[in-house]
């Protein structure tokens, strides 16, 4: 078989035309430690050539019946170009060649189509293309190498650590701070020593990181199981520096609220829960716990400025303020010697009373700890998780529905500008309202409802008299994502519902944050939130977490809202963070339960939270794994 030169030369042209940047390029290219996945070239050929004079090679053993020898030039040209990340050109060469390729040739071909992302190409396909089977370990190492890139932009991290070490060629480090994203249920060991070495060792740090006693038993016994794994004779930086804290045994804590004023009542809730933490923790001293020898409360509406700064300079560590102007205020008096973790964020301009919270950690290794950290449940970040959530789950094309209050679009800017950082998509589909009316209309038009009834009623008049008829809607639409209250998501979801056609067996799931949920609803509104997915704290979906305290915390506040139970578990996490900031800072993945959800620090002395997923049904709340 032998391809139409006609064509190929047409092709060939077009190439030459477009190659102003490629035509001097080396074919050899430096071998580097890699954080992302190198290129090796395959000696099939001579890699001398330039592009241009492979397309002459080609051409000139096609003239000479040479088709295995056209194809190596072929391949190397597609090599080169796609070293050059030139991937119009890897795709052009390629194309007309798939057919004519031996097994060999076809997964080399498969590895460069997959590397150069092909427009119609989804992670699923490239994934497959890169199971060709070969016998060449330069195009395993590669196929692994392009794996682990993939996996990684899928955010499945246990994936990407076995595929980078099965390559057999990577960077320590790299692999290590990998293995630190991989969720704790998927840390099981597989009987590969070399993969199983980094999922024990991130165990170990999960369950250990905040015991400093057990941390170091537990480390003994994985030198004895694994002697020989890399990160015995490199043990990673965090390890070392958590073995290195010291413990400071009396701590003054002073905790700053607006007590008095118009967010009492939230300030108040926050209280109890530090004061209920402070309780707890007198009798759990263990690891990093450090001892609280005093705590008192001081009001920030009461105390001028002048007397405000006086409160805290005898405090070891201050907790609040909750408002920024009062945090921005006291700043720039905390002491080198002092600890401050501030109920809010100084980059938003939120305030803490009206928010919640999760988002993405980084650990860098030699960035100085710092005494000022901020704990803040900020709406935002749910909105980001949700993204992330979506994204995991590969739905493409959501469309996004938000109230008008600044809350709901400050959600949703936050979310848009996630998801288009992970898709790569310039737009989204975004619908905001005024009224029913309103939305019930942008809905319809956003499906394609309208122009379905719009060219039913053509029909109509058409054949002059009425039609039994069932509108339809768009069909790429695979999710909706809505932030607004619980009264309003409990009309909106009716409205989407009532929107999708009738033909469609699938339900598309309506994703929402901890704002569209409230957890004393009748059987009326579950009806109508029937299908949502919702992600909150776990002090409010998991009634077996800290039973004893949600009994005690029931009996006195037996009529407490849904928003003072959150304020509630916010003081009590803040107190509990007391002693664990540190460890919290040197490790990224390190995780920290909580009522407010899985706690963590990031590279902005931020801390931020997960939060689980839930399901409305008709007659309960269920709660969904994190597959």
């Amino acid at each position: 078989m032998t391809i139409n030169f006609s064509l190929f030369n047409c092709r060939r042209v077009a190439l030459l035309a477009l190659l102003v940047g490629l035509g001097a390029c080396s074919a050899t290219t430096p071998k580097s430690t890699h954080t992302s996945a190198p290129i090796v070239n395959t000696p099939a050929v001579a890699l001398t050539l330039t592009f241009p004079q492979l397309l002459d090679q080609a051409e000139l053993a096609e003239n000479n019946d040479q088709a295995l020898r056209r194809n190596q030039y072929l391949l190397q040209a597609a090599e080169l170009a796609n070293t050059a990340q030139q991937c119009q050109h890897v795709h052009s060469v390629l194309a007309p060649i798939y057919p004519l390729l031996d097994s060999e040739q076809l997964a080399q071909a498969k590895l460069y189509r997959a590397q150069c992302v092909h427009p119609n190409d989804t992670y699923q396909t490239r994934l497959a293309l890169l199971e060709a089977p070969t016998s060449s370990s330069l195009i395993q190492q590669q196929q692994w190498h392009a794996k682990a890139v993939i996996y990684e932009a899928l955010f499945d991290a246990r994936n990407a650590v076995n595929a980078h070490v099965t390559s057999q060629d990577y960077d320590i480090n790299y692999v290590w701070r990998l293995a630190q994203k991989i969720p704790g249920e998927q840390l099981q060991l597989i009987g590969n020593s070399e993969i199983d070495g980094f999922i024990r060792l991130t165990k170990i740090l999960r369950e250990h990181a905040l015991n400093q006693y057990e941390l170091a038993s537990q480390l003994t016994q994985f030198q004895y199981q694994f002697p020989n794994h890399p990160l015995v004779k490199h043990l990673p930086s965090e390890i070392i520096g958590l073995l290195q804290i010291r413990n400071n045994t009396a701590q003054r804590v002073a905790v700053l609220l607006p007590l008095t004023g118009r967010l009492a009542a939230q300030a108040q809730q926050i209280k109890q829960g530090v004061v209920a933490a402070y309780l707890a923790s007198q009798s759990q001293q263990q690891g990093y716990e450090q001892m609280i020898e005093s705590l008192y409360f001081v009001d920030t509406n009461t105390q001028t400025d002048e007397a405000l700064i006086a409160a805290i300079a005898e405090a070891d560590l201050i907790i609040g303020p909750l408002l920024k102007p009062k945090l921005e205020l006291i700043l720039p008096h905390i002491k080198p010697n002092q600890q401050l973790l501030g109920l809010n964020r100084l980059d938003t301009d939120s305030l803490v009373p009206q928010l919640d919270a999760p988002a993405s950690t980084e650990f860098l290794p030699n960035t100085s700890l710092s005494n000022h950290t901020f704990f803040a449940l900020s709406p935002e970040d749910e909105a980001e998780q949700i993204a992330e959530l979506m994204f995991t789950q590969q739905y493409q094309q959501p469309i996004l529905i938000h109230a008008p209050d600044r809350t709901a679009t400050r959600m949703a800017e936050a979310f848009t500008a996630r998801w288009q950082a992970l898709t790569q998509h310039t737009s989204t589909i975004t619908l905001s309202f005024s009224d029913n009316k309103s939305m019930r209309k942008a809905i319809g038009d956003a499906l394609g409802v309208q122009q379905s009834r719009d060219r039913i009623s053509i029909l109509e008049r058409y054949l002059g008299q009425e039609m039994f008829s069932v509108t339809r809607n768009r069909k790429d639409i695979d999710a909706f994502v809505v932030f607004a209250n619980a009264k309003q998501t409990e009309l909106i979801n009716p409205m989407i519902e009532a929107s999708i056609s009738t033909f469609s067996d699938e339900i598309q799931p309506v994703f929402a944050s901890s704002r569209s949920y409230n957890h004393k609803l009748n059987k009326n509104s579950l009806r109508d939130l029937q299908n949502v997915i919702f992600i909150d704290m776990p002090w409010l979906l998991d009634d077996t977490l800290n039973v004893e305290l949600l009994a005690q915390y029931e009996t006195v506040f037996s009529e407490a809202s849904t928003a003072q139970k959150r304020l509630f578990a916010f003081g009590y996490d803040a107190l509990n963070l007391i002693g664990k900031i540190q460890p919290l800072q040197k490790v990224q993945g390190l995780l920290l339960p909580g009522l407010t959800g899985s706690l963590a620090i990031n590279d902005k002395n931020q801390v931020t939270r997960t939060l689980p997923r839930a399901k409305i049904t008709t007659r309960q709340i269920e709660r969904l794994t994190s597959e």
